[in-house]
């Protein structure tokens, strides 16, 4: 029975994967948050629940290699869910009524996300997904500018990442596991199962792009679609695996054109969002995303009123971190039963879009 939350009461909250996101983020501003409390901890390798559990302090009892064990407990209100694969961990929470913040990509496939969806719905919980930049400062400065833009031409998302190696070297974790390679190969290959199945066998080779629009390019997907809605896919192209680019139209005729690669071989943060229109060109610049407190910057190109005087200008909104915000936000969605801005009914639609895009790749 999941207890009425009111507010200022302390939730309960169990981590599920307490793997480097959960280590950098989500445990810290758990156990800083005054309404969160850390109450369990869940990981499939003892060596890294032995060790985030001697950290925080959290009671042997209370630490568990199964999640379904896990949320079993009554005293238990919400999980994060941070593993690999969400898919199993959701369903289990759901069943037991716990409230989720379920980390991105939501599901591989939608059939898996209204799954999640309806039983979360049939269990009056409170289901979010983890799209911490629609809680970015920076963005939500630069949204609120770009719904007053009227005749917008162009929208560029552009997302080039690389290597996250120097995690170890700024942050004290415990990234070592003590998991099989069996175990490992049969995670991989569930989640490309439910890739293929989403995408269809025939585009099996490209998986890779698929995997890379679910998990990087979705977290600007959705900032995309919160500021022009749903678009139609015009052609997508994959020159190589691990890398997409695709044409797209919105309802208003908008276009817009959506680029993402992944080079692991060094490192290389290139996030923006790029907004074109008669009144303005505008911009968003996002920081390498493990970096606390780093600001996100928009750019603003325009004329001066009643002029044809152009100038620059160079916006920073906070310097407030976007996972510590969206937990604040996740609270008050509980304690108030309204729907998450970026929920798990929303977030279907990114997946749905990453599909979308490689169902219209010419093979």
């Amino acid at each position: 029975m999941t207890r009425k939350i009111n507010e200022g009461d302390i939730i309960n909250v169990g981590v599920i994967g307490c793997g480097q996101i959960a280590q950098m983020m989500h445990l810290p501003y758990i156990t800083h948050d005054e309404h969160l409390r850390l109450y369990s901890i869940c990981d499939i390798s003892q060596n890294i629940l032995d060790n985030v559990g001697a950290k925080y302090h959290v009671p042997a009892e209370h630490r568990y290699l199964d999640a379904g064990e896990m949320v079993k407990d009554d005293k238990l209100d919400a999980v994060v869910i941070a593993t690999n694969d969400h898919y199993d961990p959701a369903v289990k929470a759901a069943k037991a009524g716990k409230h989720m913040l379920v980390e991105k990509p939501f599901m591989y496939s939608v059939a898996e996300c209204d799954e999640v969806i309806a039983l979360c719905k049939e269990n009056n919980l409170i289901l979010q997904v983890g799209y911490m930049k629609r809680h970015d400062p920076g963005f939500q400065y630069a949204f609120e500018k770009i719904k007053t833009l009227k005749d917008v031409n162009l929208v560029r998302v552009h997302d080039y990442g690389g290597s996250f190696d120097f995690t170890t070297q700024i942050y004290d974790l415990y990234p070592k596991s003590d998991l099989s390679q069996e175990t490992l190969d049969a995670i991989r290959k569930k989640i490309d199962d439910t890739c293929i199945a989403e995408i269809g066998e025939d585009r099996a080779d490209i998986m890779q792009s698929y995997s890379l629009i679910c998990g990087l390019s979705s977290h600007d997907t959705i900032l995309m679609r919160h500021c022009f809605g749903y678009p139609e896919v015009l052609f997508a192209y994959v020159p190589k695996p691990g890398f997409v680019t695709a044409f797209l139209r919105f309802e208003n005729g908008v276009q817009g054109i959506l680029e993402s690669g992944l080079v692991m071989n060094r490192r290389s943060w290139d996030e923006s969002i790029w907004v074109y229109s008669n009144e303005c060109n505008l911009s968003i610049h996002f920081p390498w995303p493990y970096l606390k407190n780093a600001p996100t910057i928009v750019k603003i190109n325009e004329n001066e009123p009643g002029s044809m005087v152009n100038y620059d200008k160079e916006v920073i909104g906070s310097f407030d971190e976007a996972y510590r915000r969206e937990w604040k936000h996740f609270y008050q969605c509980i304690v108030e039963g309204k729907e998450p801005i970026n929920s798990g009914a929303d977030a279907r639609n990114d997946i749905k879009l990453a599909s979308d895009i490689i169902r219209a790749v010419k093979i």
